[in-house]
């Protein structure tokens, strides 16, 4: 006679589902204003409690049923109420008081311009909630424009020899604190930048987007170099065509590139996350040699034929010949990049 043997059920974890439950709520409820000023940074400083209710959690657990899983939702409820009680009420009078204080959102005009340039050297940070970037017409200015800030911002320019260097950034307070809930409230009642460059000065343009979304029309900028850098957000950049190289970084975020009409250019492109889509224009061709970790790499229609005992490595069928041509190194890490 054979004996059937079977393994006892371990019981259900009420813990887990309530908290996440209640997290939701917290973030829904302050998204929609229904509940502001709330102390987020104090509920991190206390941390080392969500240890203490996992570990009573876990010995709870150690009941019969049901009683574990009735002992595990008081644990949960019991870490709702003191944490949502600290989220909405402070911890006092401690010296590490959490609530985000931000300022005032703040625009204004923005302006430079130096006489005898004969190159224009940007750098320029792009913080929340982004901006527009694009060409001044019929401007002797080499900058110019209006930014939206909170506490403060950097704007250095000095010309030395013919060369112009102009330093563009945010200096927010609240900056470093982008991903609280709080803050992203806030985003909503500020301004993209609108920011001109001149158009005929050759510009050395270092560009970084630390956050929002960032339309950057260049095609009517006289590029030398550019250096890009997208640690989040969206954004869409329009190069222009000439003889130039790039090197152009994605962190996170979602990308869309159209590449040059025409000139000569090497550009480096890596994608440590997110997704990058390229558009080629019909008169540029184009050599692509494609390293990937974890990410993916597709073209389409874009008349790419792999290269001969080449692995990885795909060009148009006119590479060699023609007279605008496009070499392109893609590095994937995790993310996408997709040429159309």
């Amino acid at each position: 006679m054979s004996q059937l043997s079977h393994k006892e059920r371990r019981p259900d974890s009420l813990f887990g589902p309530i908290v996440l439950i209640a997290i939701g709520l917290f973030f829904l409820f302050n998204q929609t204003n229904v509940l502001t000023d709330l102390y987020w940074l104090d509920v991190l400083r206390l941390w080392p409690l969500l240890l203490v209710f996992l570990g009573l959690n876990i010995l709870a657990l150690q009941a019969p049923r049901p009683y574990a899983s009735l002992f595990s939702g008081v644990i949960a409820l019991m870490a709702v109420v003191l944490f949502g009680f600290v989220l909405l009420n402070g911890l006092g009078g401690t010296p590490f008081r959490g609530r985000l204080e931000t300022g005032e959102w703040q625009t204004r005009p923005i302006q430079f311009s130096a006489a005898n340039v004969e190159t224009a050297v940007y750098n320029i940070t792009i913080g929340p909630p982004g901006a527009d970037l694009y060409a001044l017409e019929d401007s002797n200015d080499l900058l110019a424009g209006t930014i939206t800030y909170q506490d403060n911002y950097l704007f250095d320019t000095r010309v030395s020899g013919g060369e112009a260097n102009i330093r563009l950034a945010p200096q927010n307070n609240s900056e470093e604190w982008v991903f609280l809930p709080d803050y992203w409230r806030e985003f909503r009642d500020a301004n993209r930048w609108q920011l001109g460059l001149n158009q005929n000065v050759p510009a050395d343009l270092t560009l970084e987007a630390v956050a929002g979304s960032s339309e950057l029309d260049l095609r009517d900028v006289s590029l030398e170099t550019l250096m890009l850098t997208v640690s989040a957000g969206d954004m869409e950049l329009l190069l222009p065509g000439g003889n130039y190289d790039a090197h152009l970084i994605t962190n996170a975020g979602s990308s869309e590139i159209t590449l040059p009409e025409n000139g000569r250019h090497a550009i480096d492109l890596e994608v440590n996350a997110g997704s990058v889509v390229l558009h080629l224009p019909s008169d540029m061709a184009l050599h692509v040699e494609v390293q990937r970790d974890l990410g993916s790499f597709s073209a389409n229609d874009a008349g790419l034929r792999q290269v001969e005992g080449q692995e990885n490595v795909w060009e148009t069928a006119d590479y060699d010949s023609a007279p605008n041509r496009l070499d392109l190194n893609v590095h994937i890490s995790v993310g996408s990049v997709t040429i159309d």
